[in-house]
């Protein structure tokens, strides 16, 4: 059986990757990777928010079906309990279960870990006031802060409400010593995280440029303005074009990191033995629609994310039809000749990759950062019904009742063209 690794990089949209039309060279490493691979150039997360979308990846499964819906914190005990009720088919245990040595490099922990012989937690690690930080009570707490303290508080106790995480580099050594000692087959999935505001990891030298009061400024909500004023301290950085440079050098710096590991599999002669998939669990937003450093929001910044597939045996070509992550349960499923009794959501590539067979002509999507946002998303248009509007993080609304873009001729969906009625809601309905 053919060894399986994912690579998820976290927060990780295409507006920044030169493959996707970008200025810059962010991604010179998954280029070449995607050149002898299946680069899938509309491929989109069924959640802007990780917990989700990574149950959705193990599971083939969208949210509404595996039942968790919202991004931890605010994923309700309704929405474990429907979890755990509706969980029959979980990738690494069934992999485990047909021989596989599973390993997981990440530190979320929770359900994500059931089914890995290994799986790293960085929780163990951290000091018991970093443990206290991490309790949902406490970090929900520390969002709704004025500024000031929340500032003070982290010099006091050099930390903040966000998640500390290793350095991608120090993760792909873990992933690729762990690789060196594992049995065959093996089933390897990695997580990094660099790319989650405020990108800690990543050495940058501001350019002493600052915009960040005109920004805030120009907000209405003042508890979006109390959080945008906190994200700003979080990153020490004053400037939007520093910002958006910083997230640009750690796009490059984890590019290289899965470039070190493409070249180790090579050299190891497993490349040819291997599934090897790169993705993003969710986008971020720079300011698009007023969404300042985070994913909150059903726009494609959020949930239009980069697919690199190689698959043995299938030579490298970009597709341009559209594809969800829930798809990659059943395509891994059907490359390594298995079934499962359980009924998905997703559906096999391998049509698509084989015969240019469209798999679906529809995207089904929902905001794990607010109480009720769904949408659809067509070739041309997207629809999305907000019926509880408020972002769980800024508290401000980032969609208005019920937008429709016109996805053609507004690809920055800047005009809600929704008119009362849309062919697109029996599909929400």
């Amino acid at each position: 059986m053919k060894n399986i690794i994912i690579i998820v990089v976290d927060a990780f949209r295409i507006k920044n990757l030169s493959a996707f039309g970008y200025e810059k060279e962010t991604d010179k490493y998954l280029k070449k990777i995607g050149k002898e691979s299946l680069y899938f150039k509309k491929h989109f997360s069924n959640s802007n928010s990780t917990a989700p979308a990574l149950t959705s990846i193990f599971t083939g499964k969208l949210s509404k079906k595996h039942g968790i819906i919202h991004q931890v914190p605010y994923t309700t005990d309704k929405e474990f309990d429907d979890f755990e009720d509706n969980k029959k088919f979980w990738l690494p245990s069934f992999l485990k279960e047909k021989g596989y040595d599973t390993i997981a490099i990440d530190w979320i922990g929770l359900w994500f870990k059931d089914g890995f012989d290994y799986y790293e937690e960085k929780e163990d690690k951290d000091s018991q006031l970093r443990r206290f930080m991490k309790i949902p009570k406490v970090k929900r707490f520390l969002l709704t802060l004025p500024n000031w303290a929340y500032k003070f508080g982290k010099k006091v106790i050099k930390t903040r409400a966000s998640e500390q995480f290793s350095p991608t580099k120090e993760t792909m050594d873990l992933a690729i010593s762990k690789i060196k000692t594992a049995k065959k087959p093996f089933f390897l999935f990695v997580h990094c995280w660099d790319t989650h505001f405020p990108f800690p990891n990543t050495k940058f030298s501001p350019s002493g440029k600052k915009d960040s009061e005109e920004i805030i400024k120009k907000l209405e909500n003042n508890n979006q303005k109390e959080y945008i004023k906190k994200r700003f301290t979080d990153i020490n950085l004053e400037s939007m074009q520093d910002i958006m440079d910083k997230y640009d050098l750690t796009i490059k710096n984890i590019d290289k990191e899965i470039g070190r590991m493409h070249k180790f599999l090579k050299k190891a002669k497993l490349w040819e033995d291997t599934i090897f998939i790169v993705l993003g669990d969710h986008g971020t937003s720079m300011g698009e629609h007023n969404v300042y450093f985070s994913h909150s929001g059903l726009y494609e910044e959020s949930i239009r994310v980069p697919l690199i597939m190689h698959i043995p045996g299938f030579e490298g070509k970009e597709i341009n039809e559209m594809v969800q992550n829930i798809d990659i349960v059943p395509t891994l499923l059907e490359v390594i000749g298995e079934k499962t009794e359980d009924e998905l959501d997703g559906k096999s590539l391998i049509p698509l990759i084989k015969e240019g067979k469209k798999i679906r002509d529809k995207i089904l999507l929902v905001d794990g950062l607010a109480h009720n946002i769904t949408g659809v998303r067509t070739e041309t248009k997207k629809l999305i019904v907000a019926k509880d509007k408020t972002c769980h993080l800024c508290k401000a609304n980032h969609h208005e009742g019920t937008e429709e873009y016109d996805l053609v001729n507004d690809p920055n969906e800047q005009k809600n063209i929704y008119s009362g009625e849309s062919e697109l809601m029996k599909d929400l309905t």
